[in-house]
């Protein structure tokens, strides 16, 4: 009977003693939850700002693109209004420089397609 009641003892001694470390873990557990959430709610107030400001400059370039697309199809009508006055032929064996010109202004037309894409994607 005594070694039951020692180891009895002992027992009871050892779970007294991880339910002490039990409690600290669990404090400690809880104490870095906490921080971790004070963490994310200021890491989430910097990033708002962050956020309204790319959707600004997002927005900007999209009526930037814009107004480029409208000059540059302005341009290529004048060219081809100039084209049609001046009876260039487009099967010419030169190239004159209204057809430079033009390719220049169809390059540009191009790019600006393809930031007008960029930029839309870049918005979904």
């Amino acid at each position: 009977m005594d070694v039951i009641n020692i180891l009895l003892v002992l027992l009871i001694v050892i779970f007294s003693v991880l339910g002490i470390y039990l409690i600290f873990v669990i404090k400690k557990l809880s104490t870095t939850i906490d921080t971790i959430e004070k963490d994310l709610i200021k890491l989430r107030g910097e990033i708002t700002p962050l956020v309204e400001e790319i959707s600004e400059i997002t927005q900007s370039a999209s009526s930037i693109t814009k107004v480029v697309e409208e000059q540059v199809e302005f341009i290529s009508s004048k060219v081809d209004w100039v084209k049609t006055k001046l009876n260039l032929s487009a099967d010419s064996p030169k190239k004159s420089p209204h057809e430079h010109a033009h390719n220049l202004v169809s390059n540009l037309k191009a790019i600006s397609k393809g930031i007008t894409t960029f930029i839309k994607e870049a918005k979904t």
